[in-house]
């Protein structure tokens, strides 16, 4: 079932009734993700010192058509930051995530052990949907376990990887043709944004992106990467119709938004921060906005990006 934003629109902006309450159990959720975070940025700290040299043939033109940079990489470039991310970040994580540490420590001791376990790890992090699914049963294989820990194999992988690309990011920051982008998906890593943030406006050089409020900024769910986008345009499927494309408010925070797309039906949360609002961290901007999420869920919109908390929570 689809939500009717025009009975609340309000120009572009769709207003909810009644403020959805952030109850104690979506306030552990978000404390909790927002500990895993913390865990992630400590543990840059702990990558060796020469990061992976990423050999890339940079080709403006099948950037400008839509190839983020990292299209055609090696994921085994990134073997020794990896293995490094999981030995530092995987403790941590058995220990915030109780019900299946057994499962995250038999990965850290494989990877360590073994580098055929890290390489097949990397190769399902970058693999589709359906060919990830039979990598992540051989990663169980290679650890000794059963399909069934396939889920908590890609969850804490993909979390020592963001590690990685982290600083890959700011690495390749000065290489993104900021001009000529100005697509739904990171042009680093080509993932889809976990969250946005309004800023101020600065002087246009293209009519294409003026609005009337802030500008969009979308923030990477995979590399952290920050990069603008149109402001009323679907980071998915790329409508245009403001019937469509639109925004769900709390009545009591015009400055905390969940933008829904009725025509492919995602949703993305989204902070305005044209006012001065400086308590925000772009990497847990999804988690403080959780309480809004779940909105669009029982709306029937489905997350942009697949997170553990908006997919298992």
């Amino acid at each position: 079932m689809r939500f009717d934003e025009r009975k609340y629109k309000i120009q572009e902006e769709a207003k909810l009734l009644v403020p959805p309450p952030r109850g104690e159990p979506v306030t552990a959720i978000a404390r909790v993700f927002a500990a895993l975070a913390d865990r992630r940025a400590a543990c840059l700290a702990a990558l060796p010192e020469t990061p992976p040299v990423v050999e890339l043939d940079f080709d403006p033109a099948l950037f400008e058509e839509g190839a983020p940079l990292l299209s055609s990489f090696d994921p085994a470039f990134f073997r020794e930051d990896f293995t490094a991310a999981a030995g530092c970040l995987f403790p941590g994580m058995a220990g915030l995530f109780p019900a299946v540490a057994g499962e995250i420590s038999a990965l850290a001791d494989a990877i360590s052990g073994n580098p055929a376990v890290a390489d097949a790890c990397l190769t399902a992090l970058w693999a589709e949907d359906e060919e990830a699914q039979a990598l992540w049963a051989h990663v169980c294989r290679l650890c000794g376990k059963t399909g069934d820990m396939a889920a908590v194999a890609a969850f804490a992988a993909g979390e020592a990887m963001k590690v990685c690309l982290t600083r890959m990011a700011s690495l390749l920051d000065g290489q993104v043709q900021k001009e000529s982008w100005f697509r739904g998906y990171c042009p680093i890593c080509g993932s889809y944004p976990d969250a946005g943030c309004l800023l101020p406006k600065e002087p246009e050089q293209s009519e294409y992106l003026i609005s009337k409020s802030g500008q969009l900024h979308l923030h990477c769910a995979r590399c952290g990467h920050v990069w603008r986008h149109v402001r009323l345009k679907c980071p998915a499927c790329e409508t245009t119709d403001h019937e469509k494309f639109t925004s769900l408010t709390a009545n009591d925070r015009d400055d905390e938004r969940v933008y829904t797309c009725s025509e492919c039906g995602i949703f993305f949360p989204c902070v305005d921060l044209t006012g001065g609002r400086q308590d925000i961290r772009l990497d847990t901007v999804a988690l403080d906005l959780m309480h809004l999420e779940f909105v669009a869920s029982e709306r029937g919109f489905r997350p942009l990006v697949a997170q553990a908390w908006n997919t298992f929570a």
